[in-house]
């Protein structure tokens, strides 16, 4: 099945995460999940193990002090394993996404999840870059397009905050259901 007959289809959910940076010891502050017709089905900010670095918040406005009564990623594990087992899930930057799901694990000293066999996990921004087009010679692939910039570029208008979990997720499901109507 392509990308896009899953999203005409529906029945998947579409995941984003805020984090702590993009380094191998970034963690999750924040996650949400929606499902196909954009209803909420987590959104919750996480305390991470580490602080929470200035130049993270800068960007998505989450601090240290916001977090302190969260719950810790071993907390949200059973809900994020009830939510996604068997699922479809289309996220924008999948890649990312999974790596800060393991870094958050390794962070809290949780054994390994295979996120990747536990769901089917589809990629919306290489999607995307391929759909836009604009071919990278020195990588030898197409050019990633930030979500906002695919969201601008599509002339998509959205009331609401990027770089908040649940606000990506909603921006993504807007750009992929553009594209399928589109097709």
């Amino acid at each position: 099945m392509s990308f896009l007959d899953l999203v005409i289809r529906g029945g998947y959910v579409v995941l984003d995460t805020e984090t702590t940076g993009i380094g191998q010891d970034a963690e999750i502050v924040q996650i949400a999940v929606i499902d196909s017709s954009g209803q909420t089905l987590l959104d919750t900010l996480v305390r991470p193990v580490r602080t929470i670095p200035a130049d993270a918040s800068r960007i998505h406005g989450i601090t240290d002090a916001m977090v302190a009564d969260a719950p810790t990623f071993p907390a949200l594990m059973p809900k994020l394993i009830e939510l996604l087992t068997g699922q479809d899930i289309i996220v924008y930057n999948a890649t990312f996404d999974r790596r800060m799901f393991h870094t958050s694990a390794e962070a809290c000293g949780l054994p390994k999840t295979e996120w990747k066999t536990l769901a089917r996990w589809h990629c919306a921004m290489e999607f995307y870059a391929e759909l836009w087009g604009e071919w990278n010679e020195w990588h030898q692939s197409y050019r990633w397009q930030k979500l906002t910039a695919a969201i601008y570029q599509q002339g998509i208008e959205i009331d609401v905050r990027a770089h908040s979990a649940l606000g990506d997720c909603l921006m993504t499901l807007a750009l992929i259901k553009k594209l399928a109507a589109d097709d």
